[in-house]
């Protein structure tokens, strides 16, 4: 079991070796993870953060705020076919009340664009609950390419009551000590909010605490943060309530809340094997993402990308944890999923980087630079060997 002091060591203070050069530090990680932890190991997932070549936004008015039976409702997008937009109005039980077209107004066919439409509900009742969606069809089959949704409170002087929780990220690895929470909510009884932390598998709470909606108005809108501090495993898959707290005594609990799942510090220990997988890789998209997972683990149908170098950091600690830097070569334009599986027998790293060649898709002859970012966990030792795509780094 990992202490709190070696805790804290491991995610601050940093040192780095490399198969080609030394390094002070290790360079700052710009991606957005999240883990899934299974029986035979960890699902690493990558979540993307460049902006989706086909997409559209709402971004006015604001999410579960109040309106009037007109308004405007506005947005951006790009590679919508000939800029189509459609933006639907619905009540609460789904009746539509508004549909209309408008149109993605670009410099270009693939720059990114604004649309905007003026809405009129006419004779909706007061504080009627609507659901706007923003939306593109393909030309091929009509299916939805891009949309966007918020709900709205219209014919109303105050917004919706609500909670969301933006930190984490649903299966965001998160430290038991102070341990950060973070989100928007608006509505609540003197703008409060009860937070809870709870173990996902017993229900146990973990730890309580109280936040602040950062507004002006009472029963307003805006931003909520807490921290909270309390003992459990690395590993320990946990959620994050967020609730309304209840108004009078001897009421029940608000059923205005958010719950966020998370997961204890996942890097924190050792595992025999890890995936990591972009977010939108199907193995995410089976209904058992753990057994799809480790079936990859025997698919021999993989095209190695070409590693030119790799450098290495890791922690300094007699139980370090170990990332790695892979600058490799592959096809600059291959639908096919680009997966590393990390197998992992007696602190001997197997690493291979790869495509998934098991589906005939068409990709490039040419070799673009990739860099791929790993971490192969907390070692219980110094003493490891890694070997990536058949080469041994020294």
């Amino acid at each position: 079991m990992l202490n709190r002091t070696l805790l804290a060591l491991l995610l601050v203070f940093l040192a780095a070796f490399s198969a080609a050069a030394q390094s002070d530090e290790q360079p700052e990680d710009p991606r957005t993870l999240s883990y899934q932890v299974c029986d035979w190991g960890l699902i690493v997932i990558e979540h993307a953060t460049e902006q989706p070549a086909i997409f559209i936004d709402i971004d006015s008015p604001a999410d579960y705020s109040a309106v009037g039976s007109a308004f405007t409702v506005s947005g951006t997008g790009a590679g919508l076919f000939e800029g189509n937009v459609i933006v639907e109005v619905s009540a609460y039980g789904g009746d539509v009340l508004f549909t209309e077209p408008t149109v993605l107004r670009a410099e270009a066919v693939d720059a990114v664009g604004t649309w905007s439409l003026d809405i009129d509900l006419g004779d909706v009742a007061e504080a009627t609950q609507i659901f706007i969606r923003a939306y593109s069809e393909s030309p091929e089959d009509g299916s939805t390419i891009a949309f966007d949704s918020l709900r709205l409170n219209a014919n109303a002087e105050f917004g919706l009551r609500y909670v969301e929780i933006t930190n984490p990220i649903f299966g965001a690895g998160v430290p038991s000590f102070l341990m950060k929470i973070g989100g928007m909510a608006g509505g609540a009884f003197e703008n409060n909010l009860v937070i809870e932390v709870r173990d996902f598998a017993t229900r146990e709470v973990l730890a309580e605490t109280f936040a602040t909606i950062q507004t002006e108005d009472l029963g307003g809108s805006g931003a909520f943060s807490a921290e909270v501090d309390f003992d459990a495993e690395p590993g320990t898959e946990i959620e994050v309530v967020a609730y309304h707290p209840q108004v009078g005594e001897g009421d029940e609990i608000d059923d205005v809340s958010a719950v966020a799942f998370a997961i204890i510090d996942p890097l924190a220990q050792t595992y025999d094997r890890i995936l990591n997988v972009r977010r939108d890789d199907l193995i995410m998209a089976q209904v058992n993402p753990c057994a799809a997972a480790e079936a990859e683990f025997d698919n021999s149908s993989i095209d190695l990308l070409v590693v030119n170098d790799v450098f290495v950091f890791e922690t300094m600690s007699m139980m370090p944890l170990v990332n790695l830097s892979i600058q490799a070569a592959g096809s600059s334009v291959c639908p096919a999923p680009l997966r590393a599986r990390i197998t992992n027998i007696d602190n001997a790293f197997d690493i291979e980087l790869y495509r998934d060649a098991s589906q005939p898709v068409a990709c490039t002859m040419d070799l673009a630079p990739i860099t791929q970012r790993l971490s192969l966990g907390t070692l219980p030792n110094p003493d490891y060997t890694i070997t990536v795509n058949g080469q041994a780094v020294e």
